[in-house]
């Protein structure tokens, strides 16, 4: 009998703990939804890839620098540059879709490319065409196919001269 009396009391002790510890559990699981409510879930993403061949040799360009610029109205938010691997591409996916963003090609030897562009889905695939860099001109020296004050690079004077501005001598 005796046996049944500390059984008995055991199981009253442990049914009083439980009923104690029941609020306690309660505010706790409470606490821990509340606070998974405070973070948003990320954005999705789109994978972006870019190929970048010369334009002239149709052939992949390796360790060129692709930049994506972050653009928000006509702000710039940050960049992340990439190099492109042996086949010419550079993959990114942390860009939000719905975002715009400024692409840079940057390569020796080539002129430098920019466009922007709108992530409308989960994929984009963009082909890059570097073209090789155009003569520079300056008004320094003479060019035989534009000589200067013929409307070439280096023009001191305009073709038309159809100012209506009152002379001020």
């Amino acid at each position: 009998m005796n046996n049944m009396a500390s059984a008995s009391g055991s199981r009253r002790i442990v049914l009083l703990v439980a009923v104690l510890m029941l609020p306690t559990l309660l505010l706790a699981s409470q606490r821990w939804e509340r606070r998974g409510r405070k973070y948003k879930a990320p954005p999705p993403v789109s994978k972006i890839t870019v190929l970048v061949k010369s334009e002239r040799y149709d052939k992949p360009i390796e360790d060129a620098a692709v930049v994506f610029h972050s653009v928000e109205g006509d702000k710039d938010k940050g960049y992340m540059e990439l190099k492109t691997d042996s086949n010419g591409k550079a993959v990114i996916d942390v860009i939000p879709i719905g975002d715009t963003f400024q692409l840079q090609v940057l390569k020796n030897g080539y002129e430098t490319f920019g466009q922007n562009y709108v992530v409308k889905g989960p994929t984009k695939s963009i082909t890059v065409r570097m073209l090789p860099p155009q003569p520079q001109y300056s008004v320094y020296k003479k060019h035989p196919d534009k000589p200067v004050g013929t409307g070439g690079a280096g023009t001191t004077q305009p073709k038309n001269n159809t100012s209506s501005a009152p002379n001020r001598n």
